[in-house]
């Protein structure tokens, strides 16, 4: 190399590894060799901005895939082909929806990588997606529901400490439809005025929405947080522990509430659903929407749009607009049967 003559172990007994690994020495653009766990560490490290619950959700996919891997024998990234991740898919028996979601993390991930240069190209973009993969379909709350799950608040826990606490819970999931984790860290000073701010996790955007009468007499009654000290900053979280703790307590008293209320599939994201739903039936734009859920038009479009009303109008009043002339003349001189 370069008129200098190497001598140098290039520890493996595989030929096809060792020329690859011969072909990273003679050329530095070539994918450097890189084993799958050190690979998997990088790209965690990597998303560690990203909200803890996405990242335990890559983080489970990938340690499944590094158990396939290791169980295959397949040591360095390189080594991954296509048809190592169609033996993956095909050895989780799980349903299409979350076959789905792990396909994009490995998308994710290999893409990643490529990046860095430790694999040639990315295998799991070759893979088709399924098509007319549809998540379940999830039913707004009806209002005879949402006063069963308020009602369940006071038959839940030990004693007025946990109800009271689940009370202001479920009155500000149906007030706001917040996500469990921007309800568990909901600081004090953020509802004022009548008003709660919430930077929402994912979007990061600042959203601020009416605070009801009853949402703040339940926030107001609210007994400080156990461990928190004589001036909380939050309403239920003593800013001590974790947050990862929090939000698992919030989790549980909302799941001890739901199954307290004898409502099937009953969970805290039907709260923005059933907001959604009651908002576009108002006639509030996709865009009213997404200021409040704090997510972006084309997400209110997707999973909310054919509760719009207004929508529907606007699209009826184009077909009409849209009908031939022709056609016009002969629905006026149908002749009318009696």
């Amino acid at each position: 190399m370069d008129g200098r003559r190497y001598q140098k172990s290039l520890g493996t007994r595989d030929w096809q590894r060792a020329i690859r690994k011969l072909a990273a020495l003679e050329d530095p653009q070539a994918p450097r060799l890189k084993p799958i766990p050190e690979a998997i560490a990088a790209f965690q490290s990597h998303i560690l901005n990203l909200e803890r619950s996405t990242q335990r959700k890559y983080g489970n996919v990938l340690a499944q895939f590094a158990a396939f891997c290791q169980g295959t024998g397949l040591n360095d990234l390189a080594d991954c082909r296509v048809e190592h991740l169609d033996a993956y898919r095909a050895s989780r028996k799980i349903a299409r929806t979350t076959a789905q979601k792990e396909l994009e993390t490995l998308r994710a991930f290999f893409a990643f990588c490529r990046e860095r240069n430790w694999i040639g190209d990315n295998p799991a973009k070759r893979i088709k997606s399924a098509r007319n993969v549809r998540p379940a379909e999830v039913v707004p709350y009806t209002p005879e529901e949402i006063s069963r799950i308020i009602g369940a608040c006071e038959i839940i826990g030990r004693g007025p400490y946990e109800r009271l606490r689940a009370h202001a819970m479920v009155l500000v999931l149906n007030n706001t439809a917040l996500r469990v984790s921007d309800v568990a860290t909901l600081a004090r000073d953020r509802v004022r005025d009548g008003r709660v701010l919430v930077r929402t996790q994912k979007t990061g955007e600042p959203v601020y929405l009416e605070v009801w009468a009853e949402t703040q007499v339940a926030l107001d009654c609210l007994p400080r947080p156990r461990g928190a000290g004589e001036q909380p900053r939050y309403f239920f979280w003593n800013g001590t522990t974790s947050r990862r703790a929090v939000v698992g307590i919030v989790e549980r008293t909302l799941a001890a509430v739901f199954r307290a209320s004898g409502i099937e599939g009953a969970h805290a994201h039907r709260f923005r659903h059933t907001l959604a739903t009651r908002l576009l039936g108002m006639g509030a734009s996709e865009q009213d929407v997404a200021d409040v859920l704090g997510n972006t038009p084309a997400i209110v479009r997707k999973h909310y749009s054919k509760w719009s009303i207004a929508r529907q109008e606007r699209i009826d009043r184009l077909m009409r607009a849209a009908q031939p002339a022709t056609f016009v003349q002969h629905e006026e001189k149908r002749p009318v049967i009696h």
